[in-house]
């Protein structure tokens, strides 16, 4: 697990552009030292509630508080999340973080803003929220899942949880409800991105203005690699007629989609119902390739 503080992460996260194009772009610097990143723990100030917007003209950010300019905490309607933002300074860039079932711990959060706090989790990048589209909170990297919050007072605790039905989606629905042919697979085919060794820099271009965060898919898990004497996640390769190519997935040590996977029949396939949260691989996009994989949520023997 790598440890770093706040500014820099900030830093990292917070330095990606937005291109209008054509085509429509975007452009992340520093790239390798983000690809580097999984499994995170990083000190900084539990901000109020705020939302970044980006001009992407002019890619200049702005911060409005949250929760109708009260930027108080709350649980998200649409999948019982808490939302929160790690930083330095209100008003500035932040981390966003996401904290699965904590209904019993928005209170200690609401009391620890301005404080201190050290996060722990799952560092991911999809462009779901990138900023070409909606008010949402402009951003492509977060700390999703969190697993452990130090607000100061001791540490909250959280497994990774399937959240409320309606975030999860399945994979083949359309991402835009308002358009059926905004399907996941040929929206991913037209994802390009390439790698500039010398600028350190990943360009994507192709990317629809939405996308999905949770799925849900049947398929087949093989050559499952447990690493059970490494703090890495497990993987698996898991293949489904709903999915053209084979997907990598990642399972937390100690989560309840890892019990499941160690639980499952050992040397066959194994025909199960995945809920996942997908997730852009970095490594892969230094070799100028688009690989979606998952984080593995939940796992259920068909």
């Amino acid at each position: 697990m790598q440890t770093i503080s706040a500014s820099t992460l900030s830093a990292l996260v917070n330095g990606f552009r937005l291109s209008l194009g054509p085509p429509r772009a975007i452009i992340v610097p520093r790239a390798s030292a983000l690809a580097k990143l999984q499994d995170v723990t990083v000190s900084g100030r539990l901000l109020k509630k705020q939302l970044t917007t980006i001009d992407p003209k002019t890619n200049k950010r702005t911060w409005r508080l949250g929760s109708k300019g009260t930027g108080q905490y709350e649980i998200e309607k649409g999948d019982g999340d808490l939302h929160f933002c790690l930083g330095t300074q209100q008003s500035k860039p932040h981390i966003p973080c996401e904290l699965q079932e904590a209904r019993a711990a928005l209170a200690a959060f609401q009391g620890a803003v301005g404080k201190t706090i050290q996060v722990s989790g799952f560092f991911r990048c999809l462009f779901e929220h990138s900023g070409f589209f909606g008010p949402a909170d402009a951003h492509i990297f977060e700390i999703h899942p969190v697993g452990t919050v130090n607000l100061g007072a001791g540490i909250i605790r959280s497994d990774v949880a399937v959240p409320e039905p309606a975030a999860v989606h399945p994979w083949g629905h359309p991402v835009d409800p308002n358009d059926p042919t905004s399907l996941l697979n040929p929206l991913d085919a037209k994802m390009r991105v390439r790698y500039d060794r010398k600028t350190d820099t990943l360009t994507f271009t192709g990317m629809g203005l939405r996308d999905h965060n949770y799925v849900s898919v049947t398929g087949t898990v093989t050559n499952v690699q447990l690493r059970t004497t490494s703090l890495e996640p497990a993987t698996f390769t898991f293949t489904s007629p709903d999915i053209p190519k084979p997907k990598t997935v990642l399972c937390l040590k100690g989560s309840k989609a890892y019990l499941k996977l160690r639980a499952l029949p050992k040397g066959k396939p194994v025909k199960v119902d995945l809920i996942g949260l997908r997730n852009i691989d970095l490594n892969q996009a230094l070799q100028s390739r688009y690989v979606i994989n998952l984080l593995g949520i939940d796992i259920h023997k068909h």
